[in-house]
């Protein structure tokens, strides 16, 4: 028969099992990677790495604002200075003058002559022949007429997202410099086009104000009110100006 134990007897020694050892938990655990986000570009008019040639510059610049025009805005922080985009809108500014002339040619000009010769002045013929030597002075003033809508527009659009709250730290003024001169050199060529060109100029604005708030990381309405405010104050100062002439011209036309 077994033995078996009483009340009294001890129990056999429990087996011990080889446990791992406990390893306590560190004191400071590293916070998780960030996910990788590739680096973006400069523009395609500064990436001399992607575009060699200067005219593929600039159709990688017609094809970034084409397809995707708030692009535009996140690459412009990218790189610093004034001279690429005052290039490349002098470089868009020069077709938008010569279609200025050739319309105010066929029709302002055409008109102001007629008139004069209908009055019986000779005038006219010296008009025409100063025309040309006006419009020659103003091309070559162009370039500093340029430069100086680039700094006062962009430093506008920046001045009143600042007045709506609209500024975040780490983009400045010249930022927004730069991107008022790239999106103005497309801006200016769509309004040439015939019955579209206001509307054209309206929705360019509004695309300017988007493009601003993203660059700035605020709400997109602030990028649009900053944009619009000059316009609005424009008609504001215009409307009594308007109000103040019509009587006097309508004075003048009965004498």
């Amino acid at each position: 028969m077994s033995e078996i134990t009483g009340p009294n007897e001890a129990l056999p020694p429990a087996i011990q099992l080889n446990e791992p050892p406990r390893i306590p938990p560190p004191a400071w655990e590293p916070p998780p990677a960030p996910a990788f986000t590739p680096a973006l570009q400069p523009v395609p008019f500064e990436d001399l790495e992607a575009f060699p040639g200067f005219w593929s510059r600039v159709g990688g610049m017609f094809r970034m604002v084409f397809s995707n025009p708030m692009e535009l805005f996140e690459r412009v922080p990218v790189t610093e200075g004034f001279g690429a985009p005052w290039r490349f809108l002098l470089l868009l500014s020069v077709p938008a003058f010569l279609i200025f002339y050739l319309v105010f040619s066929l029709l302002g000009l055409g008109v102001a002559l007629a008139a004069l010769e209908q009055a019986g002045k000779g005038e006219g013929r010296a008009v025409a022949a100063a025309m040309p030597l006006i419009f020659g002075a103003l091309l070559l003033f162009l370039p500093l007429f340029t430069f100086l809508g680039m700094v006062i527009g962009g430093a506008f659009n920046h001045f009143f997202l600042w007045m709506w709250g609209g500024l975040k730290p780490g983009v400045g003024i010249s930022q927004s410099i730069r991107a008022y001169g790239y999106a103005h050199a497309f801006l200016q060529l769509g309004g040439f086009i015939p019955i579209l060109g206001p509307l054209i100029q309206l929705a360019g604005l509004i695309g300017i104000g988007m493009g601003l708030a993203r660059m700035h990381k605020t709400q997109t309405w602030r990028g649009i009110c900053a944009v619009l405010t000059p316009f609005f104050l424009l008609c504001c100062c215009l409307l009594p100006l308007l109000a103040m002439a019509i009587p006097a011209l309508t004075a003048l036309s009965r004498h």
